[in-house]
């Protein structure tokens, strides 16, 4: 671990810190349609929902992002670390409505493995925190204990839109996810029209086929989509 770690974990930002719970229904905010009523599994903000024809890849010049999309940005240069810290517990971190609940959750990242730097089955406590920081452990994904914490991190210096999600199926499709949008600048470099060209036809072909009733499994609905999207 880098020699600079030593001065997050005295500082911990709140901004690292990420709860999972259940979110209660918001009128006005729920999916598949605005007034329903469901709960869902969330982690960070709030519960993820992606739209999927309008991908993250496909909005790199954006700098305000849809709440549903749960996007972290994190623009760091090359080779700096990210740090976060996710907790399924009842804390003294601020949070919203969110219910917290005793369920261990499987956590995988996507674009990186990570560094391992605790992971404990107690509360998170801001005092006593006490990572690993000398060869720790790696990884791609990590229990997070019901009722306790994992610390990561991770070294920016792989580019992209990368997922951090419960591995629990339906816990992901609920919305227990969110993004993490490593290097934007640096991201939107690497995506040439070239690049992004299989992506815009993948998603062109989706809306041909979605514009169609017939494809429907109800064509008296109008949606179609239930889950997060992942």
């Amino acid at each position: 671990m880098p020699s600079n770690a030593s001065n997050w974990v005295k500082d911990q930002p709140y901004e690292d810190v990420f709860d999972v719970g259940i979110d209660p229904p918001v009128p006005g905010r729920g999916h598949p349609l605005p007034n329903d009523m469901f709960v869902r599994w969330a982690i960070g903000p709030r519960n993820l929902y992606l739209n999927f024809s309008d991908p993250t890849i496909l909005n790199l010049e954006e700098t305000q992002w849809n709440p549903d999309y749960v996007v972290i940005p994190k623009n760091l240069s090359e080779g700096k670390w990210i740090y976060m810290i996710i907790y399924g517990n009842t804390t003294s971190v601020p949070s919203n409505a969110r219910l917290t609940i005793p369920a261990a959750h499987p956590i995988h990242l996507h674009g990186h493995d990570f560094a391992l730097i605790q992971q404990s089955t107690t509360p998170f406590d801001k005092t006593t925190f006490n990572p690993k920081l000398d060869n720790p452990p790696r990884r791609d994904v990590v229990l997070l204990p019901a009722n306790g914490f994992v610390a990561i991190a991770f070294k920016a210096d792989n580019p992209g839109a990368w997922l951090i999600h419960c591995h629990i199926a339906w816990h992901a499709s609920s919305g227990l996810a969110m993004q993490i949008l490593e290097s934007q600048d640096a991201l939107r470099k690497q995506m040439t029209p070239a690049r992004l060209a299989p992506v815009e036809k993948g998603c062109a072909t989706w809306d041909r086929w979605f514009s169609d009733p017939r494809n429907l499994w109800d064509r008296n609905v109008s949606f179609f989509q239930e889950d997060s999207g992942i």
